[in-house]
């Protein structure tokens, strides 16, 4: 069984101002932290995947500034495959990101050379999803991209998963490309209209979503787990408790595990169950690529069937 993984998406600097807590509009707050890791939902999805064993491949693009270099060595040293990764010129991609005491964030994203990651460059990489399980996305690259990558998915006979965030427009044709969607609740809200704040409003909106075209729906839902809803039923998914530290690769962590375990042959259900047990191991810790849990530490908290 083929279980390569495949990620389209973005790659950033992040750079991470721990505080006390959260600005409001035309604040300041002072008495934070700083630091600069590798990022952008791609980049930790891939770099997650790899870290939990599976041959990875990221489709992206970095800049030709003092960045890039950086933000390929960090996709390397975890053993992601950078074959199609490329240098534009310009700025690579950038996250300002604000974490409370508590792990909650904002973030802000400057695009960069995410922008250039287009539909061409991901079908010259078509030789890759030849040899792969699953297709991780994301939406910040462009959405033809991400379109153009759900069709090669689709046509090369791949599980795709799509991380609708930041939350745009996309038409029925793309999602019905679309396996898995995996929402936050805002996201999720922002998609249906329908205001996700408890069990059954995420019922309500999973159900929504797959009328409109994907298959399978997991709304992650911060500290109570997630609601999965697929062809196999109806499932509320509780993640182990652990302390908040920085929830900023928390759905990175838990799509790159979903991935994993479905091209381990993992049951659907099941996979969610694991992949909620990733996000929360990302929560526990600090940074987006350095919080990311290897096998050995997601064996610990959850049982793998493989």
């Amino acid at each position: 069984m083929k279980k390569g993984i495949v990620v389209a998406g973005s790659i950033n600097i992040d750079m991470v101002f721990s505080l006390p807590r959260l600005p409001l509009l035309g604040e300041t707050v002072s008495g934070g932290r700083f630091a600069a890791h590798p990022g952008g939902k791609g980049a930790n999805q891939a770099v997650a995947a790899a870290r939990l064993g599976a041959p990875t491949v990221f489709l992206g693009c970095v800049g030709e500034d003092s960045w890039g270099d950086f933000l390929l060595a960090g996709l390397q040293q975890a053993g992601v495959d950078c074959s199609y990764v490329t240098k534009v010129p310009g700025p690579s991609g950038c996250a300002g990101i604000y974490v409370a005491a508590g792990g909650e964030n904002m973030i802000a994203v400057a695009t960069g050379a995410n922008s250039h990651t287009t539909p061409e460059k991901v079908i010259r990489a078509r030789e890759v999803f030849s040899t792969a399980r699953v297709l991780m996305t994301q939406l910040e690259i462009p959405v033809e991209t991400v379109a153009a990558a759900l069709e090669l998915a689709k046509s090369a006979g791949l599980i795709s998963i799509l991380d609708p965030a930041p939350v745009k427009a996309l038409t029925p044709e793309m999602l019905s490309l679309v396996d898995y969607i995996t929402p936050n609740a805002l996201e999720a809200s922002e998609l249906t209209g329908i205001d996700v704040h408890c069990w059954n409003t995420a019922d309500q909106a999973a159900r929504k979503l797959r009328s409109m075209g994907p298959e399978t729906v997991i709304i992650t839902m911060g500290k109570q787990g997630a609601f999965f809803s697929g062809p196999q039923g109806h499932v509320r998914i509780l993640a182990p408790r652990v302390v908040a530290v920085d929830s900023t690769a928390a759905g990175d962590a838990f799509n790159a595990a979903l991935a994993v375990a479905l091209a381990q042959g993992t049951e659907p259900d099941i996979a969610a169950d694991i992949a909620a047990a990733a996000g929360a191991l990302a929560v526990s810790r600090a940074g987006a690529q350095p919080s990311l849990p290897t096998l050995e530490e997601l064996a610990q908290v959850v049982k793998l069937p493989w």
